[in-house]
């Protein structure tokens, strides 16, 4: 009696694990390196020629399609050109830009997605700041002058990527009004540019 009760129970559990079901992991990318060619635009691509950059960006998921990356990207610049830079009431000549560095976040969406997970859209609307780094002027009355020739300002940026199995291809416009909180550069020193690049995902 008891090895047939023993087989019942027995038979019992398998059936009733056939029937439990899992909910499934949302395995959503969460750290992302992106490298893109940088292209300035109007009035801005009078101060460099282009610009590689290297970003990495941290995903943390807000709604189902909805997430927000923080992040921050370093480029080198392309043949920086000469721009003119007020200190003490003078006119002086910087030599081109070799960096720059931007610090911000962006809000991103899953326009489409397949069901499997391995393709998708997104979209990406950031707000940062940026800021383009230049040297003093080498000469020996500039040395004890107490100033720091950089650029700095917020960045607006709007872009799409397409992804597959972690790997992207995304195009972002950025505005960045490099004279807005730089009273001593040209008045039209430009903002846009627009990076092309790819990117690649993954979870530790």
């Amino acid at each position: 009696m008891n090895k047939i009760l023993f087989f019942v129970l027995f038979a019992l559990q398998v059936t009733a694990q056939d029937t439990i079901t899992f909910p499934k992991i949302d395995l959503y990318k969460r750290n992302i390196v992106e490298i893109s060619y940088g292209i300035p635009l109007g009035e801005l691509a009078n101060k460099y020629g282009n610009s590689i950059n290297t970003g990495i960006y941290f995903r943390t998921k807000i709604a189902k399609h909805q997430f927000i990356d923080f992040g921050a990207e370093l480029s080198g610049i392309i043949n920086g050109k000469n721009v003119e830079y007020e200190v003490n009431g003078e006119k002086v000549t910087l030599d081109g830009s070799k960096s720059s560095f931007l610090l911000g976040f962006r809000y991103t969406r899953f326009l489409y997605r397949s069901k499997n997970d391995d393709f998708h859209v997104e979209s990406n609307s950031g707000i940062g700041w940026n800021y383009l780094h230049y040297s003093k002027p080498d000469e020996e009355r500039f040395e004890e002058l107490d100033f720091k020739p950089s650029l700095h300002t917020f960045v607006l940026s709007q872009g799409i990527k397409v992804v597959f199995y972690g790997f992207g291809l995304h195009c972002n416009y950025h505005y960045s009004p490099f004279n807005l909180f730089n009273s001593k550069v040209e008045r039209e020193f430009g903002s846009s540019s627009i990076n092309i690049g790819v990117s690649g995902s993954w979870n530790f």
